[in-house]
């Protein structure tokens, strides 16, 4: 009898979980937690960026401020008189801006004239600037009269200021100056760029008056008069007969002397050329200045 072969059966290979081969047929996590974390990172940047949007909308959103004063104030006039005030404008905003300076009132009835080319200025931020104001009474002037000046900034009209002008009109001039006169005088003197004080003979304003230009100090204070010989005087016998020396002062001080009366006040603008020189080795040399000028006597 013939025997049948039996085939023997192939044995499977016992799987190895280790094999390379398993492990490679696993998906590979290493993308995605890259991919997660790229949109961490861009969630992240992102918020940072929008913080620092709002951050610099807050820090560039400007603000706008005005802050107006008087030099000095109170002065005297008689009916039908005249007198200057030194008005100070500051600019206490963050930005630049424009202001425009109005009579807001004007309880006195005064003829009242800002200073030509300043109705509107410009000033940087925390910048101080002067600028001369006019007043005229009426001829039927009674008593202390006053008038309101309004100061509008130009970037937020809700911004303002106002000030004060008070005008004793119970009083009487004396004399009018003319060419040739020795006077009497007090005065302040302040740069016009800054409204920096440099220099006064009036003691009111060096117990009052804060802002000084580097330097000057209590240790600078005088309080006497200035006098002032032969005003508006080049020479003796020129321009007039009544001349019989020349002018003192610098030019722009000297020539607003002449047609003051005593116990007026007055103030004047004075440029570089008419002052101290466009250049030179004064100090004050290349600045223009605004005197307040108060005429006390006549020689």
């Amino acid at each position: 009898m013939v025997k049948r072969s039996s085939r023997k059966k192939k044995s499977k290979p016992q799987a190895n979980y280790r094999d390379g081969n398993i492990d490679n047929s696993r998906p590979d996590s290493k993308p995605a937690l890259i991919a997660l974390l790229l949109v961490v990172i861009l969630i992240g940047s992102g918020l940072y960026l929008t913080s620092m949007v709002d951050t610099e909308e807050t820090t560039n959103q400007p603000t706008y401020g005005v802050e107006a004063e008087l030099v000095t104030n109170n002065h005297n006039a008689e009916p039908g008189g005249e007198t200057d005030f030194v008005l100070l404008v500051k600019n206490s905003g963050s930005v630049t801006d424009t202001f425009t300076i109005s009579t807001k009132s004007n309880n006195g009835g005064f003829t009242i004239d800002v200073e030509s080319g300043f109705q509107t200025i410009m000033l940087n931020k925390d910048a101080r600037k002067p600028l001369l104001i006019n007043v005229k009474t009426p001829s039927s002037a009674e008593g202390l009269l006053y008038a309101y000046m309004e100061i509008v900034s130009g970037g937020d009209s809700t911004k303002r200021a106002e000030v004060k002008l008070e005008v004793n009109t119970d009083y009487e001039y004396g004399n009018l100056t003319k060419i040739g006169d020795s006077v009497n005088v007090h005065y302040a003197g302040i740069l016009a760029s800054n409204a920096k004080l440099f220099d006064s003979s009036m003691e009111y304003i060096w117990d009052n008056y804060q802002y000084r230009r580097t330097g000057v100090t209590d240790a600078n204070k005088h309080i006497e008069t200035l006098p002032a010989s032969h005003i508006g005087c080049v020479e003796a016998g020129n321009p007039s007969d009544n001349c019989n020396g020349s002018k003192g002062m610098i030019s722009g001080f000297d020539s607003k002397m002449v047609g003051m009366y005593e116990g007026q006040t007055l103030a004047v603008r004075i440029p570089a050329k008419e002052a101290y020189g466009e250049s030179g080795g004064s100090d004050l040399a290349g600045e223009d200045l605004i005197f307040i000028i108060e005429m006390v006597n006549i020689n």
